[in-house]
């Protein structure tokens, strides 16, 4: 019967075990180019994108982890405002609303996105359909612009009569813009603060401004809370007093509200588990094996029991956020129930292991390690699936993409290793 130990690792499974790989780093090695930048201390040069004057705009970093910047001034021959938002275009929709509260529910907002024009909305509720388009308190001098140039945003638009000074900023989802009905999809993050108008640089001419560049810094001070679409919007009007920076002051101070939002909780258990655990769980099976033995069943084992109950708590809490079932989320739910299937079937295949004596082991080996792999793969892919589904940053997407990488690799190098040996 000893003749039969090499079966339980047979050569056919290599092939195998190398094309999920190469998946895994197919899914997980799109990284990005260099994102075009812009600054305040970069003129602004829009050139016919705009229809009115940039010249001489206060400028100032209104929303740093966005990188928001807000330039606005006012026109001395007829008093309008013009501002202008820079933003990254994430292919979602960026917007600036103005509050009488410094809330966003009350505020009137002007929002564009590319490849259409921007337009007003008013923000009567936290749903879709209670920001309707075209509404709003804001007196537009002409119709809102948006321009895109070198992978940025710029929502331009003229304001006749003195603005509000509390403001608030927000990024829609990556990748989703308003249908044809003109609905803006919930927001990706959200953040408020204020402005100040008594110092701004006087415009002269063109309805835009005299100067020969942006005033950097002078007009931007406030205290930024910022949110993600999670969370509740009531929390807006709760806890954190509103401060002004002085006068002088260059840039913004930006502040979170604290804890993690509901979305972000079931993500972090989400890349703990079936992210991190899971996959470190199988390499240590896999290379450890004949190298330190009984440590790695130890080690295997704690770690596949541990992810795969982290990784349960996770699609559950990512059940409890009650998002529509369409689409890119019923497809991540789904992703993620088959995972946690397959983590169900290895942990009561290896109450059932038959002993290593028996023809029966090699089956079993051929499943255990054929569906482990498949719950391996099927987790990280949903993870990077989820990031995206959750219009989360893309720098968190590329981060952990590099992380993949660096794995993937790790575990190619181990199993020539393991080859040879």
């Amino acid at each position: 019967m000893e003749a039969a130990e090499p079966l339980f690792r047979p050569r056919a499974t290599r092939p195998l075990f190398l094309v999920l790989l190469m998946a895994l780093c197919f899914a997980g090695s799109n990284l990005p180019l260099t994102r075009a930048a812009d600054s305040c201390g970069n003129g602004l040069s829009l050139g016919s994108l705009v229809p009115f004057n940039t010249t001489g705009l206060t400028c100032f970093q209104a929303w740093p982890p966005q990188d928001f910047i807000l330039r606005f001034g006012k026109a001395s021959n007829n008093g309008t405002w013009s501002f202008v938002l820079s933003a990254p275009d994430n292919g979602g929709y960026i917007s600036i609303g103005f509050s009488p509260t410094g809330r966003m529910v009350g505020s009137s907002a002007v929002a564009g996105w590319a490849g259409s024009k921007a337009r007003q909305y008013y923000l009567g509720g936290t749903s879709s359909s209670a920001c309707p388009p075209d509404q709003g308190d804001l007196v537009l001098a002409s119709s809102p612009t948006v321009a895109s140039k070198g992978s940025r945003l710029y929502l331009a638009f003229q304001l006749t009569g003195q603005p509000l000074t509390d403001v608030v900023y927000a990024v829609g989802p990556s990748g989703s813009v308003p249908g044809s009905n003109g609905l803006l999809p919930r927001h990706q993050d959200m953040a408020s603060g204020s402005i100040s108008l008594s110092g701004g640089s006087p415009a002269t001419g063109g309805g835009g401004g005299d100067g020969d560049g942006d005033d950097d810094g002078g007009e931007g001070k406030g205290k930024k809370k910022s949110k993600r679409s999670g969370e509740d919007d009531d929390e807006e009007a709760k806890g954190e007093k509103r401060h002004t920076s002085s006068p002088a002051s260059s840039s913004s101070s930006v502040t979170s509200n604290g804890g993690l939002s509901s979305k972000r909780r079931h993500g972090v258990l989400a890349v703990v588990s079936w992210g991190a655990l899971v996959p470190i769980g199988a390499a240590l099976a896999r290379f450890l094996k004949h190298r330190a033995d009984p440590l790695w069943f130890y080690a295997h084992a704690t770690a596949q029991g541990l992810g795969s109950v982290v990784g349960a708590v996770a699609i559950t809490a990512g059940f409890r956020l009650h998002d529509a079932d369409e689409g890119s989320v019923a497809a991540h739910k789904a992703v993620g129930v088959v995972a946690l299937v397959c983590a169900c079937l290895q942990l009561t295949a290896a109450l059932a292991r038959p002993a290593r004596e028996t023809k029966a082991r090699r089956y079993w080996n051929w499943w255990h390690h054929g569906v482990g792999r498949a719950a391996v793969v099927l987790g990280v892919v949903n993870v990077l699936y989820g990031m995206s589904v959750a219009g989360e940053r893309e720098e968190w997407s590329y981060v952990y993409g590099v992380l993949v990488g660096v794995f993937l690799v790790a575990c190619l190098v181990l199993e020539e290793w393991r080859r040879r040996q």
